[in-house]
């Protein structure tokens, strides 16, 4: 019977032997040592582009509760995230002029399950107010006019001013980060205080607007 040989992908080739004189076999040459595949360069910490850690937000959301403080980049992502609302608001129109704004509040707070809030007392001459709330995780609001409870409804304008589903950047979760939200609108005089209560998971961002 013959030998043979057959060549392997890697460039190395087996003899096989079949009955050559009865001897074994020749020993195999030794593998060259393999090259590493070369590395793309990594942001450490950071999560894969296009998705979001699931576990590293709920890790986040809950240390923020727990400790009443805002992860700095979480705050400075909801920090700007307020001010394109802020600009958004101020440049809208209806029936083709500019609203007037006549007061406009912006605050990131770090919510959990216990109400936590800010008070205002609205100055001008407007009566309608406006309280959106953003957050990675699920936020409520509560808002007291004076000391009774408002009557509210759900603001027209929460769906308007992120210019399509509001998110955020957080490399260390991934993203974009989609963001709950809650929203409502008062019709209320000028002068009386206003208590806006909230609750949640970890960082949220608010913002509370009067227009005459």
């Amino acid at each position: 019977m013959r030998c043979f040989a057959t060549a392997l992908a890697s460039g190395l080739a087996v003899v096989l032997a079949a009955g050559c004189g009865g001897g074994p076999p020749p020993a195999a040459p030794a593998a060259a040592p393999s090259e590493a595949p070369a590395s793309a360069p990594s942001d450490a910490g950071a999560a894969p582009a296009g998705s979001v850690d699931a576990a590293a937000l709920e890790a986040l959301t809950a240390e923020e509760a727990k400790s009443g403080n805002c992860d700095p980049e979480h705050q400075a992502a909801l920090e700007k995230l307020l001010d394109d609302v802020e600009a958004n608001v101020r440049a809208k129109t209806e029936d083709g002029k500019p609203i007037k704004v006549e007061s406009f509040t912006k605050r990131v707070l770090a919510l959990s399950e216990a109400a936590r809030g800010i008070q205002l007392t609205l100055s001008g001459k407007g009566t309608q107010v406006h309280v959106l709330a953003f957050s990675p995780k699920e936020v409520s609001l509560d808002v007291l006019a004076g000391n009774a409870a408002a009557t509210t409804m759900r603001s027209s304008y929460k769906a308007e001013v992120t210019n399509g589903p509001a998110t955020i950047s957080l490399p260390k979760i991934g993203g974009p980060v989609p963001l709950e939200g809650d929203s409502r609108e008062i019709e209320m005089k000028p002068g009386t205080p206003l208590d806006v209560r909230m609750r949640g998971q970890g960082c949220a961002g608010v913002v509370v607007f009067s227009k005459s």
